[in-house]
């Protein structure tokens, strides 16, 4: 909290929000700031653990068997609050729209990810700043060739929508010495049938360097292909946390 609230002096103070529907940005930056200067302290499975309690929290049902983050985007800012979830502003706007710049952080890098707050407080000195400009200044700094380059996808998915999509991964490692390959299936569920993601799989190879593959989900099974040079080779889904999903 002591870390949170001094983010504030940023995130709220020398850079503020245009309207409440924009309030979501100013809460998410000074927790995400609290929780990296935490990470720094405490090692990366620390943000891990606070993440997956967030999500714990979106996914909580109300008593009508709705999820709270069904309740509606963050834009919707003080207007998530409702009798039936009565957390749900907090799960949101805290919670989700942390979960929202720690994606973004993992499409950048920290490099990247750490100059854009950098360029956002400059830019942003004693003035307002709204979600679409927000959007816009992100898009400058993804790496050169990055898909969705102007970030639209993405905010139309995780901040103008609502809904966290369950994925599971299947695969099998079938050839001979020198050509084996690994078979996988990546499937999305519990989600709008336009709702398309790109998600990473960390393909495992034993003590030699992991290959990483772009998987893009769809409302049908996705199959891939890996040429691995080992038998034993381990594909692993979305690591280091980089969608929210169940």
């Amino acid at each position: 909290m002591p870390a949170h609230e001094v983010a504030h002096q940023w995130w709220g103070n020398v850079v503020t929000a245009g309207s409440y529907h924009h309030e979501w940005l100013m809460e998410a930056l000074a927790n995400y700031s609290a929780l990296m200067f935490l990470e720094s302290r405490k090692g990366p499975k620390f943000i891990d653990t606070v993440l997956d309690e967030y999500r714990r929290q979106l996914l909580a049902k109300s008593s009508e068997g709705n999820t709270v983050e069904s309740e509606g985007p963050v834009v919707q800012g003080w207007r998530l609050e409702s009798v039936e979830n009565p957390t749900a502003w907090t799960a949101i706007v805290y919670g989700k729209g942390t979960w929202i710049l720690h994606m973004l952080r993992r499409r950048m890098g920290d490099t990247r990810f750490n100059n854009m707050l950098a360029e956002l407080r400059k830019r942003y000195e004693w003035k307002t700043i709204g979600t679409e400009e927000f959007r816009a200044l992100c898009a400058g700094f993804l790496p050169p060739g990055s898909t969705d380059a102007k970030l639209e996808d993405f905010f139309d998915q995780w901040v103008y929508g609502t809904g966290i999509p369950t994925l599971k991964l299947s695969y099998k490692v079938e050839g001979k010495p020198g050509a084996y390959t690994l078979k996988g299936t990546l499937t999305q569920t519990d989600a709008p049938d336009d709702l398309t993601l790109l998600v990473l799989v960390e393909i495992q190879i034993g003590r030699g360097k992991p290959i990483v593959k772009q998987v893009r989900t769809s409302s049908e099974p996705v199959p891939f292909t890996v040429s691995v040079p080992v038998l034993n080779a381990k594909a692993v889904l979305d690591p280091g946390s980089s969608v929210l999903r169940r």
